[in-house]
């Protein structure tokens, strides 16, 4: 498969010597309304039939946004970057619910990625964007020609345990996966401190008598600009899916668990993420504003006049610092504070309480506790208590050079899969790190022609579920529901198959 970001750069370059991107700051005031009048030409050309046709520029809430054209086997294809959903949590916003977009008036040019949300520079983030507090902001890839094409849209949330990481990476935001008719948002939200932190003084005052879940407030916030603004990108409103990988499936999760999300996504899959519905990881309100109280002890900040101010007036790094104290015990987790989540997510599952959409949730062949004990939880819960139907994978494939070592598929190795980023997507930064995870030792996984057909057979389950609620795609394979009598589930490896007991799935690293 080629490198769709070869195709990005060269099509972006031809359009730049047309004058066909949106003015670069530098652009006069004529460049810039002639690009308005040339926009507002092409929409009335299509508003006759009733459409609005997807350009390089886009009407959003907001105000305009310009993206860049690649290309992907001959299907056009628009990526926006750095499109603001929320005003940054600067100042006295941070630790407070995203707040509305500052509008503007000119084309804003959404060719650059927005910063990382704050975590350690350290960080892998695969992007040359720094890591910041102003970072509430989201990417969106879309191959539709008209606002009527009313495709899936499918809304991402990337790992990093809630602490790191980037929706940012070319892994997430490559043309392959939107090719398939699907429209693609990934997102960045508040992480570590900054985005789970409690404190009783946030809780008093925060009007609802709660904090620390200021990150699943961004993701809903997300959501919500997904609803108002995705038609104008060729997307439909009325079917969006949410997924998310490792930490990202946290995220998923909390959207499940959290009312406050009612009606704005159909249908989600957890990849390796469903920890946090075991009964044992529940962070309650009171051990969060205690550990956030600890964490003002460690700035010295606990007697201030006002410890809220005082704690917005520091630094985002000494804050990370403090609250990485061993003698903290900060993790990053959501909160179960009464209402973001009313209840733990293992409560809800037993209840039949989350939201009752269509599900797919699995992990990989080397992840034992997943495969033997979350997917399984999870799965079987929902099957009982839900109306909609769970799908169970596993993913055990492995690229032929890794394949020859031997090892076993890792944490996050179905990313490049799911996004069709092969064979770029298995030499990422984060990729080679996991990798020790699976026992694998070169940087060479040795992609194929076999990786190509995995990738191409993922991206149409995935999309197919997107699509319908189902991921079975007709001459590929009929995926059944799984339920607690036919625990059934898809193992995807060279070739897809349908077997049952997700518990007998995994592969031990070999030793070493």
């Amino acid at each position: 498969m080629k490198d769709a970001f070869t195709g990005l750069r060269l099509l972006s370059l031809t359009a730049l010597a047309l004058g066909g991107l949106a003015a670069c700051d530098s652009n006069t005031t004529e460049e810039v309304e002639m690009q308005n009048r040339a926009t507002t030409s092409q929409v009335n050309e299509s508003s006759a039939t009733g459409q609005k046709a997807v350009e390089q520029v886009v009407e959003t809430s907001a105000g305009k946004v310009s993206g860049l054209v690649a290309d992907e086997n001959g299907q056009q294809v628009f990526i926006f970057k750095g499109i603001p959903y929320a005003a940054p949590p600067l100042g006295d916003l941070r630790w407070k619910a995203p707040q509305p977009v500052e509008p503007w008036s000119d084309v804003r040019q959404a060719t650059e990625y927005g910063d990382r949300c704050a975590q350690r520079e350290s960080s892998m983030g695969e992007t040359d964007a720094p890591p910041s507090e102003d970072c509430l902001y989201l990417n969106v890839v879309t191959a539709a020609k008209t606002s009527a094409d009313k495709l899936p849209v499918m809304v991402f949330f990337h790992g990093g345990g809630l602490t790191s990481g980037t929706g940012n990476s070319p892994l997430y935001n490559n043309t392959a996966l939107p090719a398939k008719g699907i429209v693609m948002v990934t997102v960045n939200s508040r992480l570590g401190p900054l985005g789970y932190m409690a404190h009783p003084a946030l809780s008093a005052e925060s009007g609802n008598n709660s904090s620390g879940n200021y990150g699943t407030l961004d993701l809903i916030a997300s959501l919500k600009w997904v609803q108002e603004n995705i038609e104008n990108f060729g997307g439909d409103p009325d079917n969006v899916l949410i997924f998310g990988e490792s930490g990202g499936g946290t995220k998923t999760i909390s959207l499940l668990s959290s009312p406050l999300a009612e009606g704005l996504f159909h249908k989600a899959i957890i990849e390796s993420g469903s920890a946090s519905a075991s009964p044992e990881r529940v962070t309650t309100l009171d051990t969060a504003e205690e550990r956030g109280q600890k964490i003002a002890a460690k700035l010295g900040l606990s007697d201030a006049d006002d410890p809220l101010q005082a704690l917005r007036e520091v630094g985002w790094r000494e804050l990370l610092e403090a609250a990485s104290a061993e003698d903290v015990g900060f993790r990053a987790n959501i909160v179960v504070d009464g209402h973001v989540l009313p209840q733990s997510v293992h409560d809800q599952l037993q209840q039949g309480k989350q939201h009752d959409v269509p599900l797919i949730v699995g992990a990989n062949a080397g992840e034992r506790s997943e495969l033997q004990e979350s997917v399984p939880r999870i799965a079987g819960l929902w099957s009982q208590n839900f109306e909609s139907p769970v799908y169970v994978y596993n993913f055990s494939h492995i690229p032929t050079g890794w394949r020859e070592e031997p090892c076993v598929a890792f944490h996050g190795l179905e990313l490049p899969y799911v996004f069709g980023y092969i064979p770029e997507g298995l030499t990422v930064p984060t990729l080679l790190f996991l990798k020790r995870g699976g026992g694998c030792e070169s940087n060479d996984p040795g992609a194929d022609a076999l990786d190509g057909q995995v990738a191409e057979n993922t991206m149409q389950l995935w999309a197919a579920f997107a699509r319908n609620s189902d991921p079975s795609v007709e001459g590929l394979v009929n995926w059944p529901a799984y339920t607690v009598e036919e625990p059934r589930y898809l193992d995807i490896g060279q070739s897809l198959e349908v077997k049952s007991g997700i518990e007998n799935a995994y592969q031990a690293p070999p030793e070493g």
